[in-house]
């Protein structure tokens, strides 16, 4: 296993994790209570764990289907795409009323 050719990998998803919506989720479920924090870690540790070899087994699929540069590109554009309709959302939210529910119930 060539571990300075996956440092980079690690480093990108790591930080590309931070403060997701995935952490954020996870958050929720350990101040909710209920669970202990080893469940709530075990139970998103084996989520991300599937997540991720399902992300593997589509891009080796799409890979052999696609240039590298094509896929970029559409990735890009599908990020921007995203992030504006999340923003449009994020606009027209309005701040919740008295005795509204907090975001993590």
């Amino acid at each position: 296993m060539d571990f300075q050719a996956m440092l980079p990998i690690f480093s990108g998803v790591f930080l590309a994790e931070l403060g997701d919506k995935t952490q954020l989720a996870t958050l929720c479920f350990t101040m909710r209570g209920g669970l202990g924090r080893l469940e709530v870690f075990l139970a998103a540790g084996a989520a991300l764990v599937l997540a991720t070899g399902l992300g593997v087994a589509a891009g080796q699929a799409v890979g052999l289907l696609a240039e590298p540069e094509f896929l970029k590109a559409g990735a890009g554009v599908v990020f921007i795409i995203l992030g504006l309709a999340f923003l449009r959302e994020g606009l027209r939210e309005r701040r919740p009323g008295p005795g509204s529910a907090p975001p993590c119930a």
